[in-house]
């Protein structure tokens, strides 16, 4: 069967799906309902821990699942059929985790569609084997937390675990290599090379920093309660000056008829690569040459110019095709996320002609979650989706 949209609504069927999954994993459910499973959606969460809660609420955790996450959903929907099912222990059980707590494959629960909810992370009591997916010990009984004398309630049993401390809780499913062995997002070992970690200044230093406030209405105010939103511009606030820097340099060539223009981008701040994550995350340049009284002589098209301009990871399949789908992909084609308290370079030469200086060369250094094309592939919002938010920026007088 055949289908020219990626709309899951129109796909085959998901029954028939999670047949070739699970027949291409040889994966085997364990059983359905427990006496001892307590998988709780966040609103039961909410009436204790409202502040927390709705931190969650605006975090890319609670919007990780495929009907929250269309850049996620229609992509992972292709995946399955292009792979017969061979990427769904891959990337469903980290974007969808109590789906497969529950096997609740149908979505017939409503905590189904809350992504990577409360119950799940605090239902992690240790690191499991390796070859767990995720490599997780759960225990279905009690919530972990990192309290370790916690106010007793009536509404859950509750644990204390060190690991949830740790860069290594994070590490779990902020690596993932796809069906081809290709190594997609390397966030913790990208930590684990940093000077961060040789400091001790865990993924949680950064992303939970927290403040003053009650975990609980039933528990004592703390000096310091976890932010659990997780967004990038908390990170970046946490830590002490710019995230990231651009340095610019422009000089006249001797034919006088160019500038010729460098970029220095520095990861400042950042305890891992910039960007880091999936293959779809970059970090571009944007660059503009205008005269001193603000006309426009030049600007940059980053994506006309991708080894350049675009610093992220590109991907190759087997036929050498760039950019490659993740799970399509055979081999890393190219590797220009920017390390830990690293550098990299953009060089431009700009044509000015006949047009007299003196000039304002303008450059900011922008994230973006997609590519273009994937963005027109999928049927996704350039607004939502494509949105360029601002790293840094730097403006130069070139005389």
């Amino acid at each position: 069967m055949r289908t020219s949209s990626p709309n899951p609504k129109r796909s085959l069927p998901v029954a028939l799906l999670l047949f070739l999954a699970f027949a291409a994993v040889a994966y085997t459910p364990p059983p359905l309902y427990r006496r001892n499973t307590n998988l709780q959606q966040a609103s039961t969460c909410k009436e204790c821990h409202l502040a927390i809660t709705e931190q969650w609420e605006r975090s890319p955790h609670a919007r990780a699942e495929r009907t929250q996450n269309l850049l996620f959903g229609r992509m992972y929907f292709q995946s399955l059929k292009a792979t017969r099912g061979a990427t769904m222990l891959n990337c469903g059980p980290c974007h969808e985790t109590t789906l497969f707590v529950n096997q609740d494959f149908f979505f017939t629960r409503d905590i189904s569609h809350e992504g990577v909810t409360c119950v799940f992370c605090h239902m992690v009591s240790a690191p499991g084997p390796s070859t767990g997916i995720p490599p997780y010990e759960l225990d279905l009984e009690h919530y972990y937390g990192s309290v370790r004398n916690s106010i007793p309630t009536t509404s859950h049993q509750s644990g204390y675990s060190t690991y949830l401390r740790t860069s290594e809780y994070c590490g779990a499913c902020h690596s993932y290599a796809n069906q081809n062995g290709v190594k997609i997002s390397e966030t913790y070992a990208e930590w684990k090379r940093s000077k961060y970690a040789k400091q001790g200044v865990t993924c949680q230093s950064c992303h939970m920093p927290g403040a003053p406030g009650r975990i609980s209405y039933l528990g004592p105010a703390r000096p310091k309660v976890p932010d659990h939103s997780f967004s990038a511009e908390l990170a970046e606030k946490a830590r002490p000056g710019a995230a990231a820097t651009v340095a610019l340099r422009a000089v006249r060539n001797r034919a006088n008829d160019s500038l010729v223009v460098s970029a220095v981008v520095t990861n400042t701040g950042w305890g891992h690569s910039l960007p880091t994550g999936n293959d779809q995350n970059m970090a571009i340049i944007r660059l503009r040459v205008l005269t001193e009284a603000g006309a426009i002589v030049w600007e940059s098209d980053p994506f006309a110019d991708w080894n350049n301009s675009v610093f992220g990871v590109t991907l190759a399949d087997e036929l050498g095709s760039w950019p490659a789908e993740t799970w399509a992909a055979t081999r890393v084609l190219q590797n220009r996320r920017i390390k830990a308290g690293g550098s990299a370079t953009a060089r431009y030469r700009v044509p000015v002609g006949d047009q007299k200086g003196p000039y304002r060369v303008e450059a900011q250094l922008l994230f973006r979650r997609a590519r273009p094309n994937t963005l027109e592939t999928y049927g996704l919002s350039e607004e939502t989706y494509g949105a360029e938010r601002v790293l840094a920026e730097a403006s130069i007088r070139v005389p």
